[in-house]
């Protein structure tokens, strides 16, 4: 998803039409399924209960997928795929913060939770950091028309947007971590 994503952007097309339209098409194949397959047994939905799932969705998931578009455009595919990653750290740490999780650092399940954050942290990190070569794995075309080399050598993002994308991309990892957290709640 984040090489289209990213393919799309480097296209033209603009993040919040593109998260707009993944969006339009995840709820026409989804909605016949749950209809379809709950209808006889689902219980009656409040007006309460149906503004939470809005609130829920609207900051939760389409606020994540719309600033997860613009750090794409400001980063890489390669780095949005490792970033994501990190998402269960970060709902690990809200957990925590919001006491739905407990850490007990002297068990043996305690020290791989540690292990595990340190080393997922450190592998986002060091892709932050470090921003290597840039790859052109579609050649001298686009998805959706050619370009020549000299076109290309502008998605190439620079030090200032590519720290400004990570920034981003750690946004949007929380405000997912939220919508995960807060869906508990619910």
């Amino acid at each position: 998803m984040f090489l289209l994503s990213k393919a799309a952007f480097n296209g033209g097309m603009n993040t919040f039409v593109f998260v707009f339209y993944r969006q339009a098409v995840a709820t026409l194949f989804l909605v016949p399924l749950a209809v379809f397959s709950r209808m006889e047994s689902a219980p009656r939905l409040s007006f309460v209960t149906f503004c939470k799932i809005f609130l829920l969705s609207l900051f939760g998931i389409t606020l994540s997928l719309d600033i997860n578009g613009v750090a794409l455009v400001y980063t890489s595919a390669t780095l949005a795929a490792a970033i994501t990653n990190c998402l269960p750290v970060i709902t690990f740490f809200l957990a925590l913060l919001l006491r739905m999780e407990v850490l007990k650092p002297r068990t043996t399940s305690g020290m791989a939770k540690l292990v595990g954050i340190l080393f997922c942290m450190a592998g986002a990190v060091t892709l932050a950091v470090y921003k290597g070569p840039h790859y052109n794995l579609l050649g001298h075309h686009n998805l959706f028309h050619q370009h020549n080399i000299q076109e290309h050598e502008g998605d190439v993002p620079s030090g200032k947007t590519w720290i400004k994308g990570c920034f981003l991309m750690l946004m949007s990892n929380v405000f997912w971590a939220c919508g995960l957290c807060c869906r508990h709640e619910l």
